[in-house]
């Protein structure tokens, strides 16, 4: 190609456009290398920052844990949301194992988790509110609405106590005028908008409902006669001469410490209430339970009594009643008629089951009809006794941890020493629990409690329901 004519007024400048231009190639080089340095340095300062942060979680800091706001895991999110591009962050401690499976949750491929994939392992999640989905007509919302994974760590723990109070006040704040089909009361913060406590009690047929605490007396039929008072008194008599009982006598909590074993018979009242027979002849004792094996109990004794007669037997005290659990020899009452067993086994029957034990704690009444055919006590006094109502909790809907309260005495909340009759619920109202619970913000002399202290998301709604039908009693409808 010919040159450019030195006439030709633009050739000056196209030779200029020829010639490399100065310091271009290190430029480039510099942009090259400032490019992959972003691109390289600022993720591992990224990475670096974020293990700090869950080290120092791990480490145990539960203040900043159990202060941690909302604002705090957004704007987490945003400072590395643009890392996310080709880094979708480390998974909960809980799901580490997976960390090399993402075919466990991405069941198809470029797709949100779905539901399924997150019930395929949590299988007694139950939704809110029982099977059917939080409220009639609205839409349950995913498991990743609120438990969102790559988060880091301690990322759903964050997310949990972030969400365990205005996520809940979100719906519930104004839940009573947007579903009064409901029955549920507006709540919006546990120091000063929650309405107070409600249980659930069983009426005379066994079937459960809900009541609140401040609209009637908690009342539910037992089937016993249990006075708290009269046990809780200092200098009763026992087995071993006056003792004084505290709760923790006869009430042991569970290993979750949320609840209290059943009281039974054999570990909580025998030791002072024994359905002992004739105990200077021999220490034999009516089972307890089933009224038929206690009568023949009874029948076989005196039978046998009665053709194996023992000079070591003490005379009988006409009328005295002995103490269940006595040992006292001159408490032997029917010696001298060893011959006539029949009159003897009905005189204890009458004794056991109408004064001296069984009345004491049940209401036992007197039946007309002969017992089972065959069976030893038949030919004796009958007798029904009352069935004793089954245990089931009073606030299904609350988790409250009886070990977290060691430090409080029992009768802080329940009043066990002025409670006259068994069937008297003893469960403490919201004033009790609001001298030390705040609301969602703290007070110098008070807990900070949120909805998530003392209510789940998720609650097992589907053991209890099972319980209620085990138990023969119908299952409520009611939203919990």
């Amino acid at each position: 190609m010919a040159s450019s004519s030195p006439s030709d007024p633009n050739a000056a400048e196209l030779d200029a456009l020829r010639r490399p231009l100065r310091g271009r190639r290190l430029l480039s080089w510099t942009l090259l290398l400032a490019a992959l340095a972003t691109l390289a340095l600022v993720p591992w300062w990224l990475s670096n920052s974020a293990a700090e942060r869950q080290a120092s979680a791990a480490a145990g800091d539960a203040l900043r844990m159990t202060a941690v706001s909302a604002e705090d895991i957004q704007a987490h999110r945003t400072a590395h949301a643009w890392d996310r591009v080709w880094d979708a962050g480390p998974l909960d401690s809980a799901h580490s194992a997976l960390s090399l499976d993402c075919r466990a949750c991405h069941s198809e491929p470029f797709a949100r988790v779905r539901d399924e994939d997150c019930t395929a392992c949590h299988l007694t999640v139950t939704t809110h509110g029982g099977p059917s989905p939080p409220i009639a007509g609205d839409p349950a919302p995913r498991c990743a609405t609120c438990h969102r994974e790559h988060q880091g760590a301690q990322g759903l723990a964050l997310q949990n106590i972030a969400q365990s109070g205005p996520a809940c006040v979100d719906c519930h704040a104004e839940l009573a005028a947007r579903k009064p089909e409901l029955g549920l009361l507006d709540v919006r913060d546990f120091g000063d908008a929650h309405p107070e406590f409600a249980v659930r009690v069983a009426g005379d047929g066994g079937a459960l409902r809900k009541l609140r605490l401040d609209a009637e007396p908690a009342i539910e039929p037992t089937g016993l006669k249990f006075p708290h008072d009269v046990h809780l008194k200092a200098g009763i008599d026992g087995p071993e001469g006056p003792q004084t009982l505290a709760c923790g006598s006869c009430h042991r909590a569970t290993e979750d410490a949320l609840g209290f074993e059943p009281v039974r018979f054999e570990t909580d009242c025998e030791s002072c209430h024994a359905l002992t027979l004739e105990t200077s002849l021999a220490r034999r004792s009516v089972p307890h339970g089933s009224v038929d094996d206690a009568l023949s109990m009874i029948r076989e004794f005196y039978s046998f009594a009665a053709n194996n007669t023992d000079p070591r037997r003490a005379e009988a005290v006409p009328g005295a009643v002995q103490r269940p659990g006595a040992t006292d020899a001159a408490d032997a009452r029917f010696v001298g008629r060893p011959g006539d067993a029949l009159a003897l086994a009905r005189i204890e029957a009458t004794d056991l089951f109408e004064k001296r034990a069984c009345a004491v704690c049940h209401t036992v009444t007197r039946v007309a009809e002969n017992g089972p055919p065959g069976s030893p006590g038949g030919d004796l006094p009958q007798y029904r006794i009352d069935p004793v109502a089954p245990v089931h909790p009073w606030m299904p809907g609350a988790r409250f941890s009886h070990a977290a309260h060691v430090q409080t005495e029992c009768s802080a909340c329940h009043a066990a020493a002025t409670s006259t009759d068994a069937s008297e619920v003893l469960m403490p109202g919201i004033a009790g629990c609001r001298d030390c619970h705040a609301g969602a913000v703290a007070e110098p002399t008070q807990v900070r409690s949120d909805c998530g202290l003392c209510h789940d998301y998720h609650p097992a709604h589907a053991a209890l329901q099972e319980a209620d039908v085990l138990a023969g009693r119908p299952v409520p409808t009611e939203a919990q």
